[in-house]
């Protein structure tokens, strides 16, 4: 049975059981701050377990991507050693809220394995808690499975979750898949050191809400959650040893074993870990997580240079992954349609990524041959955890690789320490990715959401309305008021404040007492739990209290700014869409009343010529003043027509879409112009890179447009009033000045040199010997290294047979010029010379024989390195 048909058996199986096929959910969880990637199928319905938001069904079944590659859930340094461990894998589940429990989820699963899959019923074994006594009776007394086959587990082995650090969880029972006495004849479910005893799926009974402080309460909705790994279970049903030996990897690990031309049987691991590891790295790409230094991006680096390391061991010392992720799409496509729409950018980042690490690789390799010699020279013989983590987190070196390279030079490392480190980074690591996601949510906000309903937005329609204060809070407490002179915050019944969203930042305005004297200041609206608007306020008179009727004005003049970007940022992709390729996606944005800020994946820099494209082709549909339409659809017909989504953002049935004639159709909660005109004008400010694939570009528009062609307009004005000309004829008086000043520079330079070779008669007072060499060592300050050099060709003229070293000292650097007379570049070299100077001013030199340069930053070592000279020479000389 193949892979596609055990995923479709299973999701046909339980939707016949009343479950809603719901789709993957992205490998970025949302709205969960707790967790790093999606790590179980569980994770997109949380919510609908702990009642923060309403069920909108009982019964669910999907087939979830998921990765295990950091944070809580890391089985990364795994993958490859054992017969079973996956980073990426497809997570095949079903699941109940707060319908129903044990009895039904204990048959099914039973009811599919032993029928459907054709699993010999004598070959599945069975785990539960070991106080749950209900589990234990189901499995033996309605199913029928001997009591001998049943083990009770402590928690843990047999307690799960929750997915992070709060959430649902519970008790789970176990189907474990006996593979036989060959295996290990003494082996227990309990003592398995061989896996002869395989776990293909388990059963989560959710009935407990862990909190952040590790207590357990009643969980809201009671019910279930089940995961069985397709990859596992297809290696079971197929009779293969591995994972690796199945229908969903092998083919990946074949087309390897084709480019390396090396048997797979007789090295597996790294074809093991490259076939995974590529799955994730395509994945993780087209679910928009690309390669950085912190949180998801730094563990999409790691996994590639991981991968990376592996395929040297196969003779890859080029690129070579981004080839693969083509198996990977041809594989996956069909079910996971976002590999196919972004196969282009995926197979570019990742060669982008691979020959940025080729070249840190060959980096490590010369900073680790440095540290061996400089152990060497402080007669060190460990080389410490700090400079083992280094090696490994900032160069991908991997402990073992510095450890055989450590053991080959008699040094031995600090496993320990290494440890230690890596545990701090793991940590720091997670604290990233926490800080920069959304923070726990305050209980009282969903207490007020529970009682007083989610916020009514009509910001939409009016600028303007009136409305009752439903809540009032400071910090994350509940006040009955606020008085004058204080802030906080304020919760309407309905509201014109759009509250920060989608890049779209929040409304500013006022609150007026309806029947009261007040005044209130919003200086910024946000939401939480996607349907309770807080207006942050400073109360400028009177006294705000709940329950009052309040009239909420919003500033409109920023509004109209921010409604002015907001339309121009999806111009402005249509625009990079159609100039730069389809490739081209939204990573991230910014709309505010000052500025649009948008990032998107591309892989070079837009160039001049293109950015004035974009602009023009944008100002050109600003200037025919297309309609605006805001339309309200099911999700499945705005595909139809074409709407553009932000990837893996959660929608629900019924989707808005901003739509201009024939240019544009995106989904799109945010406030937009009626018509292209509008917008007024559209000017790009800057285009910059944010990461490996991904690019940004800033642009204004209506009343900051107009400001800057003012600012620019006075600057230019400014420029020709002090250059005394013309703003017109700027161009000719600044190409005018430029040819004037490099005349004098040549004229400054030609006296310089003069001044300089005048000199050289005192220079040659200094002539020393050594071995019969004559030699000249000449020290200046802050002089241009291209005088420098000439300098060194002048006294090798004047001295006729000898080495000229001439050494240039600035404030922050310092710089070596070493010339050898040809009758002597038998014996000497200037460049192992220069070398030897380098290394004392910490850096490296290049060049030839006869000159050589190099440059340093320890300056405060320039005059030792002038003091070693005579000696550096004499051990210079090359035996004839």
């Amino acid at each position: 049975m193949k892979s596609y048909e055990i995923r479709k058996k299973f999701l046909d199986f339980f939707r016949e059981r009343g479950h809603v096929v719901e789709k993957s959910d992205s490998l970025i969880p949302k709205n969960d701050p707790t967790l790093l990637f999606t790590s179980a199928g569980m994770v997109q319905f949380k919510p609908y377990y702990t009642g923060e938001v309403p069920v909108p069904y009982r019964r669910a079944t999907t087939a979830q991507k998921c990765l295990r590659a950091g944070g809580k859930a890391n089985d990364l340094e795994e993958v490859g050693k054992t017969s079973r461990h996956l980073t990426f894998f497809e997570m095949l589940g079903n699941f109940s809220f707060g319908d129903y429990f044990k009895r039904e989820a204990i048959r099914w699963a039973w009811e599919f394995s032993t029928e459907v899959l054709g699993i010999p019923p004598e070959k599945i074994w069975i785990s539960v808690y070991k106080h749950d006594d209900e589990a234990f009776e189901i499995w033996h007394k309605e199913v029928g499975i001997p009591e001998n086959r049943i083990v009770k587990l402590g928690e843990k082995d047999n307690f799960w979750g929750p997915a992070g650090d709060s959430g649902a969880c519970g008790p789970c029972s176990e189907l474990l898949y006996d593979r036989g006495e060959d295996v290990d004849p003494t082996a227990t479910p309990e003592n398995d050191p061989k896996e002869r005893f395989l776990e293909f799926w388990n059963l989560v009974f959710p009935q407990y809400d862990q909190q952040k402080d590790g207590t357990r309460l009643p969980l809201k909705n009671r019910g279930i959650d089940t995961g069985m790994g397709l990859e596992r279970i297809c290696m079971l049903v197929q009779g293969k040893p591995t994972v690796f030996d199945t229908d969903v990897i092998y083919p990946i690990i074949k087309f390897t074993e084709s480019l390396a031309r090396k048997d797979y049987t007789t090295n597996p691991v790294p074809y093991r870990v490259i076939a995974d590891h590529i799955r994730a790295l395509s994945f993780m790409t087209a679910d928009g997580i690309l390669p950085s230094n912190e949180g998801r991006g730094y563990v999409w680096r790691r996994i590639l240079r991981r991968a990376a390391r592996f395929g040297r061991e196969l003779g890859f010392n080029e690129p070579f992954l981004y080839k693969i992720s083509k198996v990977v799409v041809d594989l996956m496509g069909e079910y996971y349609p976002e590999l196919i729409e972004r196969q282009k950018q995926i197979e570019k980042i990742i060669k982008m990524e691979e020959e940025r690490f080729a070249s840190t690789l060959q980096r490590g390799m010369e900073i680790l041959s440095d540290i061996f010699e400089e152990m060497k020279n402080q007669n060190k013989t460990q080389i410490s955890g700090d400079i083992l983590f280094k090696l490994h987190d900032t160069y991908g070196f991997p402990l073992d690789i510095v450890k055989d390279m450590a053991e080959e030079r008699g040094f031995t490392v600090d496993e320990e320490g290494y440890i230690e480190w890596r545990e701090k980074q793991r940590e720091a690591t997670r604290k990233t990715w926490i800080g920069s996601g959304e923070e726990e949510i305050p209980p009282i906000y969903h207490k007020i959401l529970a009682s007083s309903g989610p916020t009514q937005f009509v910001g939409y329609e009016r600028f303007e309305e009136v409305s009752k204060i439903i809540a009032l809070l400071r910090g994350n407490e509940k006040v009955e008021k606020l008085s004058k002179g204080e802030k906080g915050i304020v919760i309407l019944e309905k509201t014109p404040f759009y509250a920060e969203s989608g890049g779209q930042v929040g409304d500013t305005g006022v609150l007026y007492g309806v029947s009261e004297n007040l005044l209130v200041e919003v200086i910024d609206t946000k939401k939480v739990l996607e349907k309770l608007y807080l207006h942050y306020v400073d109360v400028k008179e009177g006294e705000v209290k709940e329950g009052i009727e309040v009239k909420a004005i919003i500033n409109a003049r920023r509004r109209e700014n921010i409604q002015r970007h907001h339309t121009a940022t999806h111009l402005l992709q249509a625009s990079l869409r159609d100039i730069l390729g389809e490739h081209v996606h939204q990573s991230g944005s910014l709309v505010s009343e000052e500025r649009l800020r948008f990032d998107f994946t591309h892989f070079e820099q837009t160039g001049y010529e293109r950015l004035r494209d974009i602009e023009e082709w944008v100002n050109d549909k600003i200037r025919k003043n297309y309609n605006v339409e805001v339309l309200y659809m099911p999700l499945e017909e705005a595909k139809k027509i074409g709407a553009m989504a932000l990837f893996g953002e959660k929608y629900g049935e019924i989707v808005r879409v901003i739509k201009i004639d024939g240019i544009s159709a995106e989904l799109c909660g945010g406030c937009h112009v009626k018509a292209t005109g509008d917008i007024g004008g559209f000017k790009i400010i800057s285009e910059s890179s944010v990461s490996a694939g991904v690019r940004r570009i800033e642009a204004i528009c209506g009343e900051p447009f107009i400001n800057w062609i003012h600012n620019t307009e006075d600057t230019l004005r400014g420029i020709a009033q002090l250059l005394e000309t013309s703003v017109d004829k700027l161009n000719e008086k600044i190409n005018q000045i430029l040819e004037e000043n490099k005349k004098l520079y040549k004229e400054v330079e030609k006296w310089k040199k003069k001044a300089l070779f005048g000199e050289s008669k005192d220079f040659l007072s200094n002539v020393n010997t050594i071995n019969g060499v004559k030699y000249i060592v000449i020290e200046l300050e802050n002089e241009d290294i291209a005088q420098a050099r000439n300098l060194v060709d002048h006294l090798k003229e004047k001295i006729g047979s000898g080495i000229v070293i001439v050494g240039v000292r600035y404030t922050d650097k310092a710089t070596f010029c070493v010339g050898v007379t040809d009758d002597l570049t038998d014996k000497y070299s200037s460049l192992d010379i220069v070398n030897e100077l380098a290394k004392r001013i910490g850096g490296k030199g290049g060049g030839r024989k006869d000159f050589a340069q190099a440059g340093g930053k320890i300056i405060d070592k320039f005059d030792e390195a002038i003091k070693d000279v005579p000696e550096i020479i004499k051990n210079s000389v090359k035996s004839m």
